[in-house]
């Protein structure tokens, strides 16, 4: 048997070498074919993400420029500029439509955001849900007023998400692969109490409830 095979692979060699070659070349097409649309389907899956993410920072940067948006008050302050609020906060029906717009705009693509973005977003929302407890029962045109107050606050957690949001554009753009959804989406309780602290919303609540208080009852 073991000559009649040596002797069938030597009158056959050619042949057998022949279909050796096509079957193994015929294999590595194959194999190659199949990287390349492996390949190609990676690369349009992660187009699709990529377009989410950074839809999702965008439009985080596009409510960030809205808080930044002031009115002129039609008056000066003691340093000599000009008095300005929030537009957001120019009555009680404008800031309730702008919080539902802001809620859905950031939490609809919150997946897709950098941790260092999420992180910054959920501060922001924390100071935002705070103001909209404590406006509850405030007059609406007392909101403007109040806008004085906390203008800056408005100013700062606009610049400080917007450079979170652009960090991405920065660094993490061009990288294939998505942020670790097991890191924890906001700041530790002590830090983001320590920095609510500091805003003037809290640390000038005395001064927004004067405001608040019916004239008879201002001190």
């Amino acid at each position: 048997m073991e000559d009649f095979i040596k002797e069938f692979i030597d009158s056959n060699a050619s042949a057998v070498f022949g279909l050796l070659g096509a079957l193994g070349g015929g294999l590595v097409s194959f194999l190659a074919s199949w990287l390349l649309k492996k390949r190609e389907y990676n690369l349009r899956l992660w187009d699709k993400l990529l377009e989410r993410r950074i839809r999702a920072h965008e439009n985080v940067i596009a409510v960030a420029l809205e808080m930044r948006v002031m009115v002129a008050l039609g008056a000066t302050e003691e340093n000599g500029e000009v008095a300005r609020a929030p537009q957001v906060l120019r009555s009680k029906e404008d800031f309730d439509q702008w919080f539902i717009r802001f809620t859905q705009l950031t939490l609809e693509g919150s997946t897709w955001l950098t941790t260092e973005a999420k992180r910054e977003l959920n501060f922001v929302q924390d100071y935002l849900v705070t103001l909209y407890q404590n406006l509850t029962e405030v007059p609406s045109e007392k909101y403007l007023q109040i806008g004085q107050v906390i203008r800056q606050d408005f100013l700062d957690l606009s610049s400080d998400l917007e450079k979170k949001c652009f960090a991405f554009f920065g660094k993490e753009v061009r990288r294939l692969k998505l942020s670790n959804l097991k890191k924890w989406h906001k700041y530790k309780r002590p830090e983001t109490e320590k920095r609510l602290k500091k805003t003037a919303l809290l640390s000038q609540w005395e001064k927004i409830q004067r405001i608040v208080a019916p004239e008879g009852e201002r001190r």
